[in-house]
């Protein structure tokens, strides 16, 4: 029987975050987690909170029922082999590193090993993440609802079938937040320069992000049809969106995401 529920190899802000929102949602309580950091000073940190805490990331691995990967995507290569040749009952392992495929983590830890891997992008840092989900033929049904029932605890969640979706979905949730950032920055540099002060040009628009995001969700009304609501014939909002159009706002946001999807295949192989 394993000594921890749940464990993490990379405690830094992602890895925390989640682990955190577990304590929060009553899932785990901090002693049944342990955290792996090599500084001894955020080991103490993190002792001081009430977690159990080690400077070896094979412990995790060994000891804990759910184990999640929160390390760097490059740093996988390092680890992967070693935790292969632990001995001892596998664990479920939780991957949230972008391209860092079953294939691979299937290839140094055995097919056999349970893996669920996971996107949430960063708002999942505040509890409003878009977290998908995907599971190998090792884990179960019950193993997915178990780790989707965590992150649903920090935001909303889908699960898809195929692995590659998780490429493909990562324009519209998981690098999604730098766009709006993007567009939020450019409002403001803009608001500035018809003498609008950056803080409340800052504050009124992401106050109309929040709202224009919740008239979405209702459902009831599709972005087109928000649009033209805005819209007024010969008015302002339409003087606006004609600039948007005649620069082809949509061939650019295509074409964002093309690059972007075409990037995470690039990091799999």
């Amino acid at each position: 029987m394993k000594k921890y529920r749940f464990g993490v190899i990379g405690a830094g802000n992602m890895g925390m975050a989640i682990a955190e929102g577990a304590v929060r949602a009553g899932l785990f309580e901090r002693g049944e987690m342990l955290l792996f950091n090599r500084s001894e000073d955020k080991r103490a940190e993190k002792r001081k909170l009430g977690y159990a805490v080690t400077g070896d990331y094979t412990e995790v691995y060994t000891a804990c029922e759910t184990v999640l990967l929160a390390v760097k995507p490059q740093n996988f290569g390092e680890i992967l082999p070693v935790l292969g040749a632990c001995d001892g009952e596998k664990p479920l392992v939780v991957s949230i590193a972008a391209g860092v495929t079953f294939s691979k983590i299937e290839q140094a830890l055995g097919g056999d090993t349970p893996v669920i891997r996971v996107m949430p992008n960063t708002p999942l840092m505040l509890g409003v993440g878009a977290t998908e989900l995907v599971k190998n033929a090792a884990a179960t049904d019950a193993q997915l609802q178990q780790v989707r029932a965590l992150f649903d605890t920090m935001g909303i969640t889908v699960v898809f079938d195929r692995e590659d979706m998780l490429n493909e979905v990562i324009p519209y949730a998981g690098s999604a937040p730098a766009y709006l950032y993007a567009f939020a920055d450019a409002m403001v540099k803009s608001a500035v320069q018809h003498g609008i002060d950056a803080q409340d040009a800052l504050h009124l628009f992401c106050q109309t992000m929040i709202g224009s995001a919740q008239m979405l969700l209702r459902g009831d009304k599709t972005p087109e049809e928000l649009i033209k609501a805005v819209c007024s014939p010969g008015g302002t909002t339409l003087a606006a969106m004609e600039v948007l159009q005649r620069r082809d706002l949509y061939g650019m946001l295509a074409e964002a995401s093309d690059k972007c999807i075409a990037r995470a295949y690039e990091l799999g192989k």
